[in-house]
Protein backbone atom coordinates (compact mmCIF):
# COMPACT_ATOMS: atom_id res chain seq x y z
CA UNK A 1 0.00 0.00 0.00
CA UNK A 2 1.52 3.30 -1.10
CA UNK A 3 1.86 6.16 1.33
CA UNK A 4 0.36 8.79 -0.96
CA UNK A 5 0.45 12.55 -0.66
CA UNK A 6 -2.92 13.88 0.35
CA UNK A 7 -3.90 17.40 1.28
CA UNK A 8 -0.92 19.43 2.43
CA UNK A 9 1.88 19.38 -0.13
CA UNK A 10 4.39 19.59 2.67
CA UNK A 11 3.61 15.92 3.33
CA UNK A 12 5.48 15.01 0.14
CA UNK A 13 8.49 12.79 0.80
CA UNK A 14 7.74 12.78 4.54
CA UNK A 15 6.74 9.17 4.84
CA UNK A 16 8.90 7.03 7.04
CA UNK A 17 11.02 4.43 5.33
CA UNK A 18 13.97 2.20 5.89
CA UNK A 19 17.35 3.63 6.80
CA UNK A 20 19.88 1.06 5.70
CA UNK A 21 22.92 1.04 7.92
CA UNK A 22 25.25 -0.25 5.28
CA UNK A 23 28.48 0.96 6.83
CA UNK A 24 31.50 -0.45 5.06
CA UNK A 25 35.03 -0.66 6.37
CA UNK A 26 37.54 0.56 3.80
CA UNK A 27 41.31 0.31 4.12
CA UNK A 28 43.11 3.51 5.03
CA UNK A 29 45.80 4.74 2.72
CA UNK A 30 48.49 7.28 3.36
CA UNK A 31 47.27 10.88 3.34
CA UNK A 32 48.48 13.50 0.90
CA UNK A 33 46.67 14.04 -2.34
CA UNK A 34 45.07 10.63 -2.32
CA UNK A 35 42.99 11.18 0.77
CA UNK A 36 39.95 10.10 -1.23
CA UNK A 37 41.64 6.75 -1.82
CA UNK A 38 40.78 5.81 1.77
CA UNK A 39 37.44 4.54 0.48
CA UNK A 40 39.04 2.20 -2.07
CA UNK A 41 38.04 -1.41 -1.63
CA UNK A 42 40.19 -4.37 -2.55
CA UNK A 43 41.57 -4.47 -6.07
CA UNK A 44 38.97 -2.05 -7.38
CA UNK A 45 40.79 0.98 -5.97
CA UNK A 46 37.76 3.20 -6.53
CA UNK A 47 38.31 6.80 -5.45
CA UNK A 48 34.96 8.41 -6.28
CA UNK A 49 32.84 9.86 -9.08
CA UNK A 50 34.97 11.70 -11.63
CA UNK A 51 32.25 13.01 -13.94
CA UNK A 52 28.77 12.51 -15.31
CA UNK A 53 28.47 12.25 -19.08
CA UNK A 54 25.49 13.76 -20.95
CA UNK A 55 24.59 13.65 -24.64
CA UNK A 56 23.02 16.93 -25.78
CA UNK A 57 21.57 18.12 -29.11
CA UNK A 58 23.87 21.14 -29.49
CA UNK A 59 27.09 21.14 -27.50
CA UNK A 60 27.76 24.80 -28.24
CA UNK A 61 24.41 25.76 -26.75
CA UNK A 62 24.94 23.55 -23.70
CA UNK A 63 28.47 24.83 -23.00
CA UNK A 64 27.31 28.44 -23.41
CA UNK A 65 24.40 27.83 -21.03
CA UNK A 66 26.58 26.32 -18.31
CA UNK A 67 29.05 29.19 -18.68
CA UNK A 68 26.47 31.97 -18.71
CA UNK A 69 24.04 30.63 -16.13
CA UNK A 70 26.26 28.62 -13.79
CA UNK A 71 29.69 30.16 -14.32
CA UNK A 72 31.26 26.92 -15.52
CA UNK A 73 34.65 26.70 -17.16
CA UNK A 74 35.39 24.28 -20.00
CA UNK A 75 39.15 23.61 -19.93
CA UNK A 76 39.00 20.42 -21.99
CA UNK A 77 37.37 19.81 -25.37
CA UNK A 78 38.24 17.34 -28.11
CA UNK A 79 36.83 15.50 -31.10
CA UNK A 80 35.52 14.54 -33.56
CA UNK A 81 35.78 10.81 -32.94
CA UNK A 82 34.54 8.11 -35.29
CA UNK A 83 35.44 4.87 -37.05
CA UNK A 84 34.12 5.02 -40.63
CA UNK A 85 34.82 1.38 -41.47
CA UNK A 86 35.26 -0.62 -38.26
CA UNK A 87 33.36 -1.33 -35.04
CA UNK A 88 35.35 0.71 -32.53
CA UNK A 89 32.42 2.99 -31.62
CA UNK A 90 30.15 0.02 -30.98
CA UNK A 91 32.78 -1.91 -29.04
CA UNK A 92 33.96 1.06 -26.97
CA UNK A 93 30.68 2.90 -26.28
CA UNK A 94 27.83 0.59 -27.25
CA UNK A 95 26.59 2.83 -30.08
CA UNK A 96 25.99 2.26 -33.81
CA UNK A 97 29.28 1.49 -35.58
CA UNK A 98 28.78 4.54 -37.82
CA UNK A 99 28.07 6.91 -34.93
CA UNK A 100 30.32 9.96 -34.75
CA UNK A 101 31.09 12.10 -31.72
CA UNK A 102 31.28 15.61 -33.14
CA UNK A 103 32.76 17.03 -29.96
CA UNK A 104 33.28 16.37 -26.26
CA UNK A 105 33.55 19.23 -23.77
CA UNK A 106 34.31 18.69 -20.09
CA UNK A 107 33.10 21.33 -17.64
CA UNK A 108 34.00 22.21 -14.10
CA UNK A 109 31.42 23.77 -11.79
CA UNK A 110 32.50 24.15 -8.16
CA UNK A 111 34.71 21.68 -6.30
CA UNK A 112 33.22 18.28 -7.10
CA UNK A 113 32.69 15.96 -10.05
CA UNK A 114 32.79 17.37 -13.56
CA UNK A 115 30.25 17.30 -16.42
CA UNK A 116 31.23 15.72 -19.74
CA UNK A 117 29.07 16.88 -22.65
CA UNK A 118 28.80 14.92 -25.92
CA UNK A 119 27.35 15.82 -29.29
CA UNK A 120 26.75 12.76 -31.44
CA UNK A 121 25.56 11.95 -34.93
CA UNK A 122 24.20 8.41 -35.30
CA UNK A 123 21.94 6.63 -37.81
CA UNK A 124 19.66 5.39 -35.01
CA UNK A 125 19.82 8.45 -32.74
CA UNK A 126 16.73 9.16 -30.65
CA UNK A 127 16.00 12.88 -30.59
CA UNK A 128 13.54 13.19 -27.76
CA UNK A 129 14.33 13.94 -24.13
CA UNK A 130 13.55 11.41 -21.37
CA UNK A 131 11.37 12.47 -18.45
CA UNK A 132 12.44 11.85 -14.87
CA UNK A 133 10.00 8.92 -14.68
CA UNK A 134 11.42 7.14 -17.77
CA UNK A 135 13.97 4.37 -17.39
CA UNK A 136 16.55 6.73 -18.88
CA UNK A 137 15.47 9.62 -16.68
CA UNK A 138 18.29 11.43 -14.91
CA UNK A 139 19.27 14.68 -13.25
CA UNK A 140 22.33 16.38 -11.74
CA UNK A 141 22.02 17.85 -8.24
CA UNK A 142 24.24 20.71 -7.06
CA UNK A 143 24.76 21.50 -3.40
CA UNK A 144 24.18 25.15 -2.43
CA UNK A 145 24.67 26.74 0.98
CA UNK A 146 21.64 29.07 0.70
CA UNK A 147 18.96 27.54 -1.47
CA UNK A 148 16.63 30.55 -1.47
CA UNK A 149 19.36 32.81 -2.84
CA UNK A 150 20.52 30.23 -5.39
CA UNK A 151 16.98 29.56 -6.60
CA UNK A 152 16.36 33.28 -6.97
CA UNK A 153 19.54 33.57 -9.03
CA UNK A 154 18.56 30.82 -11.49
CA UNK A 155 15.02 32.20 -11.66
CA UNK A 156 16.40 35.62 -12.57
CA UNK A 157 18.47 33.95 -15.30
CA UNK A 158 15.25 32.68 -16.87
CA UNK A 159 15.84 28.99 -16.15
CA UNK A 160 12.65 26.92 -16.21
CA UNK A 161 11.83 26.33 -12.55
CA UNK A 162 9.59 23.76 -10.93
CA UNK A 163 7.89 23.87 -7.54
CA UNK A 164 10.16 24.90 -4.70
CA UNK A 165 12.27 25.42 -2.77
CA UNK A 166 10.70 22.37 -1.15
CA UNK A 167 11.79 21.33 2.37
CA UNK A 168 11.58 17.76 3.63
CA UNK A 169 10.54 17.94 7.25
CA UNK A 170 10.01 14.30 8.28
CA UNK A 171 11.37 10.85 7.50
CA UNK A 172 15.01 9.79 7.00
CA UNK A 173 15.68 12.48 4.36
CA UNK A 174 14.36 15.30 6.56
CA UNK A 175 16.68 18.26 6.62
CA UNK A 176 17.15 18.68 2.88
CA UNK A 177 15.49 21.31 0.69
CA UNK A 178 15.30 20.86 -3.07
CA UNK A 179 14.29 22.60 -6.30
CA UNK A 180 14.34 21.15 -9.81
CA UNK A 181 15.05 23.13 -13.00
CA UNK A 182 15.14 22.22 -16.69
CA UNK A 183 17.78 23.41 -19.13
CA UNK A 184 17.06 24.43 -22.74
CA UNK A 185 18.81 21.25 -23.91
CA UNK A 186 16.59 18.87 -21.95
CA UNK A 187 18.73 18.11 -18.88
CA UNK A 188 17.18 18.43 -15.45
CA UNK A 189 19.25 19.97 -12.70
CA UNK A 190 18.45 20.14 -9.01
CA UNK A 191 19.58 22.48 -6.28
CA UNK A 192 19.83 20.81 -2.88
CA UNK A 193 20.82 22.02 0.57
CA UNK A 194 20.98 20.34 3.98
CA UNK A 195 22.99 22.73 6.16
CA UNK A 196 22.34 20.74 9.33
CA UNK A 197 22.49 17.31 7.75
CA UNK A 198 19.63 14.83 7.35
CA UNK A 199 17.69 12.70 9.80
CA UNK A 200 19.22 9.39 8.67
CA UNK A 201 22.65 10.56 9.85
CA UNK A 202 23.08 8.75 13.16
CA UNK A 203 26.36 7.45 14.63
CA UNK A 204 25.77 3.87 13.44
CA UNK A 205 25.39 4.87 9.77
CA UNK A 206 28.22 5.87 7.44
CA UNK A 207 26.75 8.91 5.68
CA UNK A 208 26.65 9.91 2.06
CA UNK A 209 29.54 12.03 0.83
CA UNK A 210 28.84 15.76 0.60
CA UNK A 211 30.57 18.60 -1.27
CA UNK A 212 30.59 20.40 2.08
CA UNK A 213 33.54 18.19 3.00
CA UNK A 214 35.65 20.04 0.44
CA UNK A 215 35.00 23.37 2.14
CA UNK A 216 32.51 26.19 1.86
CA UNK A 217 34.24 28.37 -0.71
CA UNK A 218 32.03 28.83 -3.76
CA UNK A 219 34.51 28.55 -6.65
CA UNK A 220 34.33 28.22 -10.43
CA UNK A 221 30.67 29.19 -10.45
CA UNK A 222 28.44 32.25 -10.48
CA UNK A 223 25.59 30.56 -8.61
CA UNK A 224 25.57 31.97 -5.06
CA UNK A 225 26.81 29.40 -2.54
CA UNK A 226 27.19 26.55 -5.06
CA UNK A 227 29.82 24.05 -3.83
CA UNK A 228 29.63 21.35 -6.50
CA UNK A 229 27.72 18.26 -7.60
CA UNK A 230 26.04 16.51 -4.68
CA UNK A 231 24.63 13.52 -6.54
CA UNK A 232 23.49 12.15 -9.88
CA UNK A 233 19.92 10.87 -10.07
CA UNK A 234 18.98 8.01 -12.40
CA UNK A 235 15.71 6.15 -12.88
CA UNK A 236 16.03 2.37 -13.04
CA UNK A 237 13.63 -0.55 -13.62
CA UNK A 238 14.37 -2.22 -10.26
CA UNK A 239 15.83 0.01 -7.55
CA UNK A 240 16.74 -2.83 -5.19
CA UNK A 241 18.60 -4.69 -7.94
CA UNK A 242 20.45 -1.53 -9.00
CA UNK A 243 21.48 -0.75 -5.42
CA UNK A 244 22.65 -4.35 -5.02
CA UNK A 245 24.76 -3.98 -8.20
CA UNK A 246 26.47 -0.89 -6.84
CA UNK A 247 27.13 -2.68 -3.57
CA UNK A 248 28.36 -5.96 -5.03
CA UNK A 249 30.30 -4.65 -8.04
CA UNK A 250 31.53 -1.22 -6.93
CA UNK A 251 31.65 -1.81 -3.18
CA UNK A 252 29.08 0.91 -2.53
CA UNK A 253 26.83 1.41 0.46
CA UNK A 254 23.16 2.41 0.63
CA UNK A 255 22.72 4.48 3.81
CA UNK A 256 19.48 6.25 2.85
CA UNK A 257 16.25 4.75 1.50
CA UNK A 258 12.84 6.40 1.41
CA UNK A 259 9.46 6.38 -0.36
CA UNK A 260 6.98 5.54 -1.78
CA UNK A 261 5.21 8.78 -2.60
CA UNK A 262 2.70 10.14 -5.07
CA UNK A 263 -0.21 12.55 -5.40
CA UNK A 264 -3.29 10.50 -6.39
CA UNK A 265 -5.60 13.43 -7.16
CA UNK A 266 -3.55 16.58 -7.76
CA UNK A 267 -0.72 17.75 -10.01
CA UNK A 268 2.01 17.92 -7.36
CA UNK A 269 4.25 15.36 -9.04
CA UNK A 270 4.12 17.30 -12.28
CA UNK A 271 4.83 20.59 -10.55
CA UNK A 272 7.75 19.28 -8.51
CA UNK A 273 9.63 16.95 -10.90
CA UNK A 274 7.88 17.40 -14.29
CA UNK A 275 6.35 13.92 -14.57
CA UNK A 276 2.82 12.71 -15.23
CA UNK A 277 0.54 13.79 -12.36
CA UNK A 278 -0.30 10.13 -11.66
CA UNK A 279 3.33 9.03 -11.54
CA UNK A 280 4.41 7.19 -8.39
CA UNK A 281 7.94 6.98 -7.00
CA UNK A 282 8.02 3.50 -5.50
CA UNK A 283 11.34 4.05 -3.77
CA UNK A 284 14.50 6.16 -3.74
CA UNK A 285 17.85 4.75 -2.68
CA UNK A 286 20.93 6.89 -2.19
CA UNK A 287 24.21 5.07 -2.85
CA UNK A 288 27.73 6.08 -1.91
CA UNK A 289 30.73 4.71 -3.82
CA UNK A 290 34.01 6.14 -2.61
CA UNK A 291 34.42 9.82 -1.80
CA UNK A 292 32.46 11.88 -4.28
CA UNK A 293 28.91 12.59 -5.44
CA UNK A 294 26.43 9.84 -4.66
CA UNK A 295 24.02 8.09 -7.02
CA UNK A 296 20.31 8.60 -6.34
CA UNK A 297 18.34 5.63 -7.67
CA UNK A 298 14.63 6.04 -8.45
CA UNK A 299 12.00 3.44 -9.26
CA UNK A 300 8.91 4.99 -10.84
CA UNK A 301 5.53 3.88 -12.06
CA UNK A 302 3.96 6.27 -14.59
CA UNK A 303 1.21 6.02 -17.23
CA UNK A 304 3.54 7.41 -19.92
CA UNK A 305 6.74 5.72 -18.77
CA UNK A 306 9.25 4.89 -21.50
CA UNK A 307 10.63 1.51 -20.41
CA UNK A 308 13.48 1.41 -22.90
CA UNK A 309 17.14 2.31 -22.40
CA UNK A 310 18.92 5.14 -24.21
CA UNK A 311 22.18 4.56 -26.01
CA UNK A 312 25.09 6.87 -25.29
CA UNK A 313 24.50 8.44 -28.72
CA UNK A 314 20.84 9.34 -28.02
CA UNK A 315 19.72 12.69 -26.70
CA UNK A 316 19.48 12.03 -23.00
CA UNK A 317 22.18 9.36 -23.14
CA UNK A 318 24.25 9.46 -19.98
CA UNK A 319 26.90 7.64 -17.99
CA UNK A 320 28.66 7.95 -14.64
CA UNK A 321 32.45 7.75 -14.49
CA UNK A 322 34.40 6.66 -11.41
CA UNK A 323 38.08 7.36 -10.90
CA UNK A 324 40.23 4.31 -10.07
CA UNK A 325 43.89 4.22 -9.10
CA UNK A 326 44.97 1.28 -11.29
CA UNK A 327 42.61 0.77 -14.19
CA UNK A 328 43.90 -2.62 -15.33
CA UNK A 329 43.38 -4.08 -11.86
CA UNK A 330 40.00 -2.36 -11.54
CA UNK A 331 38.80 -3.71 -14.89
CA UNK A 332 39.88 -7.22 -13.93
CA UNK A 333 38.09 -6.83 -10.61
CA UNK A 334 34.81 -5.79 -12.25
CA UNK A 335 35.05 -8.62 -14.77
CA UNK A 336 35.54 -11.08 -11.92
CA UNK A 337 32.34 -9.64 -10.44
CA UNK A 338 30.51 -10.47 -13.66
CA UNK A 339 30.22 -6.89 -14.92
CA UNK A 340 29.69 -6.66 -18.70
CA UNK A 341 32.77 -4.96 -20.07
CA UNK A 342 32.93 -2.97 -23.26
CA UNK A 343 36.20 -2.59 -25.20
CA UNK A 344 39.16 -1.50 -23.10
CA UNK A 345 41.03 -0.43 -21.13
CA UNK A 346 41.42 2.22 -23.83
CA UNK A 347 44.33 4.63 -23.46
CA UNK A 348 44.11 8.12 -24.95
CA UNK A 349 47.63 8.85 -26.16
CA UNK A 350 47.27 12.05 -28.22
CA UNK A 351 45.45 15.35 -28.03
CA UNK A 352 44.35 17.37 -24.98
CA UNK A 353 42.84 14.32 -23.21
CA UNK A 354 46.05 12.29 -23.51
CA UNK A 355 46.95 10.66 -20.22
CA UNK A 356 43.54 9.18 -19.43
CA UNK A 357 42.57 5.54 -19.79
CA UNK A 358 38.92 4.49 -19.81
CA UNK A 359 36.66 1.46 -19.89
CA UNK A 360 32.87 1.47 -20.12
CA UNK A 361 30.71 -1.26 -18.59
CA UNK A 362 27.10 -2.15 -19.28
CA UNK A 363 24.79 -2.45 -16.29
CA UNK A 364 21.49 -4.30 -15.82
CA UNK A 365 19.74 -0.95 -15.24
CA UNK A 366 20.66 0.80 -18.50
CA UNK A 367 23.19 3.40 -17.38
CA UNK A 368 26.75 2.75 -18.49
CA UNK A 369 29.42 2.99 -15.80
CA UNK A 370 32.87 4.14 -16.85
CA UNK A 371 36.16 3.56 -15.09
CA UNK A 372 38.72 6.29 -15.70
CA UNK A 373 42.28 6.87 -14.54
CA UNK A 374 44.87 9.55 -15.27
CA UNK A 375 47.54 9.00 -12.62
CA UNK A 376 49.89 11.57 -14.18
CA UNK A 377 47.21 14.04 -15.26
CA UNK A 378 46.16 14.95 -18.81
CA UNK A 379 47.82 16.97 -21.55
CA UNK A 380 45.35 19.88 -21.42
CA UNK A 381 46.57 20.76 -17.91
CA UNK A 382 49.79 22.24 -19.31
CA UNK A 383 47.85 25.27 -20.56
CA UNK A 384 44.62 25.29 -18.52
CA UNK A 385 44.13 28.31 -16.26
CA UNK A 386 41.61 26.38 -14.15
CA UNK A 387 41.80 22.58 -14.39
CA UNK A 388 38.97 20.13 -14.03
CA UNK A 389 38.19 18.93 -10.52
CA UNK A 390 40.19 15.85 -9.57
CA UNK A 391 38.34 13.36 -7.31
CA UNK A 392 41.66 12.54 -5.65
CA UNK A 393 41.32 15.97 -4.02
CA UNK A 394 38.00 15.13 -2.36
CA UNK A 395 37.99 15.14 1.42
CA UNK A 396 36.58 11.93 2.95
Amino acid sequence: MLNNVRGDRRDFLKRSATVVAGAAAFPLLSPRRARADRSAKGELGLVGADHVGLTVPDIGEAVAWFRDVMGATAPLSFGPIGDPHGTLMQDLLGVDPRAVIDEIAVLRIGDSANIELFQYEAPDQRRTHPRNSDWSGHHIAFYVTDIDTAVAYLDAKGVQKFLGPFPLTAGPAAGQTINYFKTPFGTYIELISYPKGMAYQVPSVKPLWSPKLNGFDSEVTTVPGLLGIDHVGITVPDVAAAAAWFEDVLGGINPLTFGPFSDPTGDFMHQLVDVDPRAVVDQIRMVRAGNGPGVELFQYEAPDQDDTFRKNSDWGGHHIAFYVRHIEKAVEYLQAKGAQKRFGPFAVTAGPAAGQTINYFRTPFGTDIELISYPHGMAYQATATIPLWDPRDNHP
